[in-house]
């Protein structure tokens, strides 16, 4: 039997002889019918029929970006530094004066750093106008320790306190009416500065510098406390009293006896108080155990 011819083969002629009568008839300008392409070979056909067609080229278009969620105020602030954050701190308050000088005299351990300290003292107008700080006279741990207003005239010359006139008077009353020397007992005064003119110390100056006759009075330990004057014995008594209401009584501060008389000042004027003062200071002086001296 003749051998059977492979229908693929048989196409394939076909399609070839179209294309050659096509040719020809596009050759004379005739039209020309669209002619079948060449099947592709049988290996040609199974790897189109396993891969699958090809991927259409796109035209590249821009992905939009992708929305991000609307942000409040203080989100789009920019981010600050917890330091940044916090509320800013008040400035210190400036210290007082009188804070000042309480700051200073806590810090002097002794009866030396207290008077390197008063004598740098700048914290009331008085520093512009002494000569120099007063701070005691005597003994530094004494028994009986006198307590006047401010330094005088001489007072500020010298440094020393009680060394004019009115000093040589307190300086009788301690040798001829309690039997002591002038050094055995101490004395020192409110301010440690002297006024201008000898006028009365202000409130304010008093204020600043009980601070430093404070520790002083502290340091010096002292048994009785005479306060010589109303200016005196009114600051250590927190009293706004006259003298006359408040000498010939025993009063207590801090744990300390005391006893308010008449300035010397104010005797060397008014010569007919002595006895008056007397009178206070043999009253100080029972607290000490002396006995007066014959009459004074």
């Amino acid at each position: 039997m003749p051998a059977r011819q492979d229908p693929h083969h048989e196409l394939i002629g076909l399609i070839r002889a179209l294309r050659r009568t096509a040719r020809r008839r596009g050759a004379l300008g005739l039209h020309s019918t669209p002619v079948p392409q060449e099947p592709p070979s049988a290996p040609r056909a199974e790897k189109v029929a396993t891969s699958g067609p090809p991927a259409q080229s796109r035209p590249a278009q821009s992905r939009p970006a992708p929305s991000r969620p609307a942000q409040s105020p203080e989100q789009s602030r920019p981010a600050q530094s917890p330091a940044a954050s916090r509320p800013a701190e008040p400035a210190p308050a400036a210290m007082s004066p009188a804070d000042d000088v309480r700051a200073r005299a806590a810090a002097c351990p002794n009866l030396s750093a207290l008077r390197a300290a008063v004598a740098d003292c700048t914290a009331c107008p008085l520093a512009r106008t002494r000569t120099q700080t007063v701070f005691s006279d005597g003994d530094s741990t004494c028994r009986a320790l006198f307590v006047g207003e401010a330094p005088g005239f001489h007072e500020d010359r010298q440094g020393i306190p009680f060394v004019g006139p009115a000093g040589e008077l307190l300086t009788s009353i301690v040798e001829k009416g309690m039997g002591l020397r002038r050094d055995e007992v101490g004395i020192v005064n409110v301010l440690k500065c002297r006024p201008p003119d000898n006028r009365d110390p202000l409130p304010e100056e008093k204020r600043i510098c009980t601070e430093w006759l404070d520790l002083q009075i502290e340091l010096m330990d002292p048994e009785v406390v005479i306060a010589l004057g109303r200016h005196a014995a009114g600051h250590l008594l927190s009293r706004d009293d006259t003298m006359g209401r408040m000498r010939g009584k025993v009063f207590e501060r801090n744990g300390r006896k005391v006893v308010a008389t008449y300035h010397p000042a104010f005797l060397l004027r008014s010569p007919h108080m002595k006895k008056d003062c007397w009178q206070d200071i043999q009253l100080a002086m029972g607290l000490l155990g002396l006995k007066p001296r014959g009459k004074q």
